[in-house]
């Protein structure tokens, strides 16, 4: 399933911020981290001098003077230690009580920093130095508990997790704020694509971010090119009939010509010919004209032209006094052209009403599909004639006029818009009833 480019931006996004942050945290800790550790190593290293210094000068023994001593190396345990080695002489702070150190893996640096577990099993920071005085080499390592830095650095990397978190979660809600308003234009121009598909409109609106202009303007010029050559194809039909009317007109008047009564076949010949002319060039011209998922014009719109359509077919059929119902067709839409929905529903109810006798219902159903029924209270047709009823020309009762023309057109214009038409008894009128479904 293809996403959305909102979700696709707003995915590459959160984890482009995620991996920053994520660096962020690992650089700032290991830095704060390695900040406090070369600070107490500073400091490690001041007392180192100070030991250093404390050592009784011009001595066989290895003596210190207690009183240049901080309290923190007297008090058992306190976290603060230090040893002091010279040959086979060792001098330990009170702190490390009875305890010692391990020497460190590396015995040749004058310096050495490394780590090691306490006498109470604390993390150690320990500073390892080698000097010379009075001509005898003297190790002093100093070490310090670092568990308590530990615990400052915990609390301050779970406050800066806490912050970095909920920041990350404002900068996610600030940016999806800014990319849903960055792509409000695409919403725009998709309900404008509708509007143009359902001919609400007839051009696309152009003011908008200068990435989307060539595909808008495409568009309109797309949309201008089709509803051109649908008019220009209208209008030649039109001019077709019309310059075919006046040759028909005179092969009818020719074949009413009272010389021809001697020749019975030549005026029959000419008077089929006309006919099969002219209603072979009105169903040609009835499909030409359809403008099928080609939505150049406007829509059909139920609460007027359907209201307009009615209202012509009482006028049509006064004298009949035939009735003309339909359902309530409020919340239908249709995005069938109006001209073509006009001819279907015009040639439908145009021939329920010759044959009703006095009530013609139209239903209008929508779900997936647009559903018309159409019935009347008249004779119907036999069930034989169900399948021919829409061929071209095929009349049921020469006594009624018309030209066998009305439900053909209204199967190429089904046909047309991939619809079905079916046709049977109406159960609720006795009539004759026709149902067509035109999917959405």
């Amino acid at each position: 399933m293809t996403r959305s480019l909102q979700g696709k931006l707003g995915t590459g996004l959160l984890l482009s911020l995620m991996t920053v942050f994520i660096v962020l945290w690992l650089f700032v800790s290991i830095s704060i981290r390695y900040l406090t550790e070369d600070y107490i190593y500073s400091r490690l290293a001041h007392d180192t001098e100070t030991l250093l210094a404390a050592i009784v000068k011009d001595s066989s023994l290895l003596e210190i003077e207690t009183s240049r001593l901080g309290a923190v190396y007297q008090q058992p345990f306190s976290g603060h230690y230090f040893e002091i080695t010279r040959g086979d002489q060792v001098i330990r702070s009170r702190s490390l009580w009875d305890q010692s150190f391990e020497d460190p893996i590396d015995q040749s640096s004058k310096e050495v920093r490394f780590y090691q577990t306490g006498p109470q099993q604390q993390p150690l920071l320990m500073l390892l130095s080698r000097f010379i005085k009075q001509e005898q080499p003297i190790t002093i390592i100093v070490a310090e508990d670092f568990s308590p830095v530990e615990d400052t650095i915990g609390v301050f990397q779970l406050r800066f997790t806490i912050s970095t978190v909920l920041i990350l979660f404002i900068l996610v809600v600030l940016q999806a704020w800014v990319m849903r308003r960055g792509l409000k234009p695409l919403t725009q121009l998709q309900d404008d694509l509708k509007a143009l598909e359902q001919g609400i409109i007839r051009s696309l609106e152009t003011t908008v971010p200068s990435e989307l202009t060539p595909l808008v303007k495409e568009i309109n010029h797309l949309h201008t090119v089709l509803d051109s050559r649908l008019t220009r194809h209208r209008n030649a039909l039109s001019d077709l009939a019309h310059t075919l009317k006046k040759p028909l007109t005179v092969i009818q008047q020719l074949s009413k010509d009272p010389n021809l009564e001697d020749l019975p076949e030549i005026k029959l010949a000419l008077q089929r010919q006309a006919e099969t002319t002219k209603q072979l060039t009105q169903r040609i011209l009835n499909r030409a004209r359809l403008a099928g998922a080609v939505q150049s014009g406007r829509p059909f719109d139920f609460d007027n032209d359907l209201s307009g359509l009615l209202d012509t077919l009482r006028m049509m059929y006064r004298d009949k006094t035939v009735s003309i119902s339909t359902n309530d067709t409020c919340g239908i839409q249709c995005k069938i052209d109006r001209e073509d929905m006009l001819e279907l529903l015009g040639n439908l109810l145009d021939n329920a009403c010759k044959w009703a006798v006095h009530s013609v219902h139209i239903e209008f159903s929508q779900a997936s599909e647009l559903t018309i029924t159409i019935e009347d209270d008249g004779p119907g047709a036999p069930r034989e004639c169900m399948e021919t009823i829409n061929q071209r020309g095929v009349r049921l009762d020469e006594t009624v006029e018309g030209h066998g023309l009305g439900l053909a057109i209204v199967s190429d214009i089904v046909n047309h818009y991939n619809g079905t038409m079916s046709s049977g008894i109406s159960k609720k009128l006795g009539g004759f009833q026709i149902e067509v479904t035109l999917p959405l």
